[in-house]
């Protein structure tokens, strides 16, 4: 009796124990870590992800780091980014291999968008950033930059890639995606995203001179207005097939990156769904707001005019509801396989006789 009772108390603690201990990872599992490296923000994830079934078992690690490349891009005559850009985006880049390390990842990989494309010195910048961190960056289009979204919300989702339009809206471009009935992907590329959109506020609005002037805030109710009714011009050279099937009854409407998952989650209280009527209240009530009044931070210059533009798209194309996850390229990236194949990176460094992938759709 005394050891069937010896044994009955040793499972009870086994089974207590394995509650809190640490799980193991099976054959098909690993620790990734991924970097997008945006226009206006660098974004770190980390995460245990399943290689059979290409998702996501756990996320370790997710941190965001203000990074101004497009803002300060925009205003170089020269077209490069400037000293103090590169600084920030190197320390937040040692940053993330570090905390990389300290949860086990085997790899760290980064893709970037739309200012790398643009920026006339990026390569010099990429080669520097591989010569002090061994991190290879991979220059996407907005083709692969709308594909790796739209996969990381399908598997999330689950839903038919025909019935699903993911829109991510960055700080120097913005894509809307969605699929055909032969699961062929269908983007629309936009450039006027975050700062492009807040510095045609800026210029063309309010008759500022950009390169003095970094915020439009306070803006007017008139002013608001005007802002809405670019993004409404702006609306209509999304593709037919895409504005067709915003008002499919079946279509899931869905919006990442860091001015949906951080700006809009806030502004509604930290659901994850909006409509449009309610934006148009939040909207109505951020006249005469200045940086101080939204929150101030990195991104309060941005913060009236992401509104005006999400709202001024969504009035343009007709959207009544849409939800919105955390999600970027990054995560996209964690199952994009040319970016972990060793041997692929080598030649592709090797034949550009530097540490620059330029990675097309």
């Amino acid at each position: 009796m005394n050891f069937i009772r010896k044994n009955i108390f040793t499972l009870a603690l086994i089974t207590s124990l394995m509650g809190i201990l640490p799980t193991t990872l099976t054959a098909a599992t690993t620790v990734r870590a991924a970097l997008d490296i945006g226009s206006g923000a660098t974004k770190l994830r980390v995460a245990e992800v399943d290689l059979e079934t290409n998702k996501i078992v756990n996320i370790l690690e997710s941190k965001s780091f203000t990074t101004p490349y497009q803002e300060k891009l925009s205003k170089s005559p020269e077209g490069v980014f400037d000293n103090e850009a590169m600084d920030i985006g190197m320390n937040s880049l040692k940053e993330s291999i570090e905390i990389a390390k300290k949860h086990g990842a085997e790899k760290v990989i980064a893709v970037a968008t739309a200012a790398f494309r643009k920026a006339k010195n990026s390569e010099a910048f990429i080669q520097r950033i591989y010569d002090q961190t061994g991190i290879v960056v991979n220059v996407i289009d907005q083709g692969l930059e709308g594909e790796l979204a739209f996969k990381a919300v399908q598997s999330q989702f689950g839903v038919q890639p025909s019935n699903l339009i993911v829109w991510d809206i960055g700080g120097g471009s913005l894509q809307l995606t969605t699929a055909d009935h032969k699961g062929d992907l269908i983007i629309y590329r936009g450039n006027e995203a975050s700062t492009p959109f807040k510095n045609f506020v800026i210029a063309e609005i309010q008759d500022k001179e950009i390169n003095h002037i970094n915020t439009p805030n306070p803006l007017n109710v008139k002013e608001i207005m005007q802002a809405n009714a670019h993004a409404q011009r702006l609306a209509q050279k999304v593709d037919l097939v895409i504005k067709e099937k915003i008002n499919a009854p079946q279509t899931i409407i869905v919006g990442v990156g860091n001015i949906f998952g951080y700006q809009l989650t806030s502004m509604f209280d930290n659901q994850k769904h909006f409509t449009r009527d309610g934006l148009v209240g939040a909207v109505a009530n951020l006249a005469g707001k200045s940086d101080h009044d939204v929150g101030g931070g990195d991104f309060a210059n941005v913060y009236v005019t992401n509104a005006a533009l999400i709202l001024g798209f969504m009035e343009g194309l007709d959207i009544n509801h849409m939800q919105i996850t955390d999600i970027n390229p990054a995560d996209g990236a964690f199952f994009y396989a040319p970016f972990w194949e060793k041997q692929m990176m080598a030649n592709c460094c090797k034949v550009s006789n530097r540490s620059v992938c330029k990675c097309e759709e």
